[in-house]
């Protein structure tokens, strides 16, 4: 299974949280009110919100981590609560496709698996 840890290779880390745990789905969304009900246990979070609501929702739902795509940084009431919750947040200027391709390459070269 891929770890968070190896996340910091490909995202910029904005929280300075470093975990190495395991994560074993992945949740694109940005409806707050509809992640609460589809994100999975053990998931990271692919989503452009950045605000405390989101760090509210990932405590919750046990995600693993945050990623904000699209150049989104989050903001400084969400920095401050996902320090207390410890859960890391990434940043990246990729798309939520571009982000979420890059995960399931990188994870299948991992697995030495075929690319197609």
């Amino acid at each position: 299974m891929p770890s968070i840890l190896d996340l910091g290779r490909y995202f910029e880390l904005a929280n300075g949280i470093v975990k190495d745990e395991q994560y074993e789905n992945v949740y694109i969304g940005d409806v707050l009110s509809f992640a609460i009900s589809h994100i999975k246990d053990s998931s990271i979070w692919i989503t452009i919100q950045n605000n405390v609501n989101v760090v509210a929702i990932a405590t919750l739902r046990e995600v693993k981590a945050i990623i904000l795509t699209e150049g989104v940084k989050p903001d400084s009431d969400m920095l401050q609560k996902s320090i207390e919750q410890q859960i890391p947040i990434f940043t990246t200027e990729l798309s939520h496709f571009e982000t979420a391709r890059l995960l399931i390459l990188k994870e299948k070269e991992d697995k030495n698996e075929a690319i197609l």
